[in-house]
């Protein structure tokens, strides 16, 4: 498969056409069902494209204004006062104002909207419109990541009071305040899109801009090659073809993504925190970041690693095959003749599964197979596609989280009790893990004003996570995003989630 890619780039190589010089073709992982910023908690590319929030994320992110030129906040974080924009024009026209903000929060907590992103909402009191341009919105206790959670795109009103979100052809045929107007979506092919003649932020430097949908980093690359597309993300072993290549340019861009096993504590042996415990000392974490990723990415201890949160002094569980099988032992597990544990005739084992569309995890999931045998577990691993399983019911899955956002937006949703996907359809704790400390600690850093005091509550959140693993943390991914050399104005950023985000200044691109 190799020397085939390795042909086809080379022969890419010389017939290599560039694309149009007033459109920007960039080649994205996956597609979203919905180009509706209440379902999209990841701040996708399309939806980016289209929506503007009150503030948007610098490359620091710092939230910066946007769709509101000035804001004020209350000593007791319970009040925000947004100044808007007044020059402001939906995509058909008409004027954005601070009735479209209260009906969009309102939409984003109702619970009838089913938006994946209703927890950043859920203590939103109340909304009161003071003029046309200036909204005040009162929360029922400090959430300080509410201005990272104001990020989130408008929804315009006037097209949209009278609509069920979760079916309004809208979703298809969006409308926004963004710097590009959405023109048309062929299905799991690509989304094309116009410069917002009109866009309140700046002049948009493309006339046109095609999101075209690339599941395989081999054929991204061809793409690249053959100039059909300007720039996409790209897998790290395959940079060596682009390297010493004069038409690209290759940006490094960190991440606050992580690959993990996700436990279902459902399972009979998860109960039992001694074999989490065990399998996380089980696997050498910095060898995965160092071969498979290539030097793009790092070891994971923990779901904050990136963030201003994380404790400058914590140390992970150590790889220690020793005292993994010493902690299987301390359970009441034996070995059998095969050299494999059991207890009471029944032996350790379990599924792992994973998404077929994702080489990494696939390939994570072998290589954790190979080291619990090494420590007497055995384990089967499954790969289906995404949506064929119930992740939630299966007994272990690879998984990946993360957010450059406010550290609340990945911690509360998956950690918390509270969110257990049993107990709440939008929570995101599909391992139905449940401990009273992380429970206290996240609440705590969620609704407390003071970083330093958030940073505290996060460290006693962490060091919970340590004692009692909900998931067997495994690396931090970074990305390299592979442009055409003649592609002006891409800066740095942290991406998200699938390396969200790469294209967040998109509409300073220009060839």
């Amino acid at each position: 498969m190799l020397r085939i890619l390795a042909l086809i780039l080379f022969f890419a190589f010389f017939l290599h056409a560039k694309t149009p010089k007033d459109t920007l073709i960039i080649g994205v992982e996956s597609e979203v069902a919905k180009i509706n910023p209440a379902y999209s908690e990841d701040h996708d590319a399309a939806v980016a494209l289209v929506f503007s929030g009150l503030v948007r994320m610098d490359e620091n992110m710092q939230p910066q204004p946007d769709l509101a030129k000035a804001w004020s906040v209350s000593e007791d974080g319970l009040e925000y006062v947004f100044d808007l924009r007044e020059d402001v024009l939906w995509h058909d026209g008409k004027k954005f104002s601070a009735a479209d903000v209260k009906f969009s929060i309102e939409a984003f907590k109702n619970p009838q909207t089913n938006a994946s992103i209703y927890v950043n909402f859920e203590d939103v009191k109340g909304l009161e419109i003071l003029n046309d341009y200036k909204i005040k919105i009162t929360l029922k206790q400090p959430f300080p990541a509410f201005l990272d959670a104001l990020s989130v795109g408008i929804l315009p009103k006037h097209l949209l009071e009278n609509e069920d979100l979760n079916t309004a052809p809208f979703n298809q045929n969006p409308i926004g305040t963004g710097p590009f107007k959405f023109e048309k979506w062929k299905k799991g092919e690509y989304v094309s899109f116009v410069a917002n003649e009109n866009y309140h932020l700046a002049r948009v430097a493309s006339k046109r801009l095609i999101l075209k949908s690339i599941s395989d980093f081999n054929v991204a690359a061809v793409e690249l090659k053959g100039g059909k597309i300007d720039a996409a993300l790209i897998e790290p072993a395959l940079l060596k073809n682009f390297e010493k290549d004069p038409q690209f340019k290759i940006l490094r861009e960190k991440s606050a993504d992580y690959r993990a096993l996700m436990f279902n504590l459902n399972n009979k042996f998860f109960k039992d925190k001694r074999v989490r415990l065990a399998l996380n000392h089980a696997v050498n974490k910095q060898e995965i970041a160092d071969k498979i990723l290539h030097g793009y990415g790092f070891a994971a201890w923990h779901p904050l690693q990136n963030s201003w949160a994380a404790p400058q002094d914590f140390k992970g569980p150590a790889y220690d095959a020793a005292r993994a099988e010493q902690l299987l032992r301390e359970a009441g597990f034996v070995k059998n003749p095969s050299g494999f544990y059991e207890k009471d005739g029944k032996a350790l084992e379990f599924e792992m599964y994973a998404f077929s569309s994702d080489p990494l995890r696939v390939s994570l999931a072998g290589i954790l197979q190979n080291e619990f045998k090494k420590i007497g577990v055995q384990t089967k691993v499954i790969v289906k596609p995404a949506g064929s399983f119930d992740l939630s019911k299966v007994d272990s899955f690879l998984i990946g989280w993360g957010s450059p956002l406010d550290p609340d937006f990945h911690t509360f949703r998956v950690f918390a009790s509270s969110q257990d996907s049993a107990l709440n359809p939008q929570g995101w704790n599909f391992g139905h893990y449940q401990d009273e400390r992380v429970d206290e600690a996240l609440l705590k850093a969620r609704n407390s004003l003071g970083q330093e005091e958030r940073k505290g509550y996060y460290a006693n959140f962490i060091r919970a996570l340590q004692e009692n693993p909900p998931f067997l943390f495994i690396a931090y991914l970074d990305f390299a995003l592979v442009y055409d050399a003649a592609l002006q104005g891409v800066k740095p950023h942290i991406l998200g989630h699938h390396g969200v985000g790469f294209t967040w200044n998109v509409h300073e691109w220009s060839k």
